[in-house]
């Protein structure tokens, strides 16, 4: 476990004191950056933590997030045109059954490219997806 995938769930709560996960996000953050684990999110999720922030906690969250990835506290892959097209096919298999957002869609196909086996997420699916989770 050298790299986990960071989810919006953990971003949110990190940076929105009033967040359920809040101690439990700050727990796993802290362990996780006393140690050599590289930490990997998307931009997706990234859109989804700002948003979520500013709608539900409000600016002043929303900037904490701001100053939080200034930080450097992970890489942000990209969701490029073959990655949008490999979470298409994520979404249109497994949606037979499941309710999987989109950018939980994009979210498996990276980290099946980059062949990452564990994601700090407070979502079930990831879990149902095949993947370890921390959270």
């Amino acid at each position: 476990m050298n790299i986990v995938f960071v989810d919006t769930g953990p971003l949110q709560a990190f940076n929105n004191k009033d967040d359920e996960h809040h101690a439990t996000a700050g727990k796993i953050f802290l362990k996780l950056q006393a140690t050599s684990i590289r930490l990997i999110t998307t931009d997706y999720i990234i859109d989804e933590a700002y948003t979520g922030l500013l709608t539900r906690a409000g600016y002043n969250s929303a900037m904490h997030f701001d100053h939080f990835l200034q930080q450097k506290w992970g890489k942000i892959i990209h969701v490029t045109s073959e990655r949008f097209v490999e979470a298409q096919a994520v979404f249109r298999r497994y949606n037979r059954d499941k309710t999987l957002s989109f950018t939980d869609c994009a979210s498996f196909a990276v980290m099946r490219e980059l062949k990452i086996k564990t994601a700090f997420t407070f979502d079930d699916h990831f879990e149902q997806m095949g993947f370890r989770i921390l959270g």
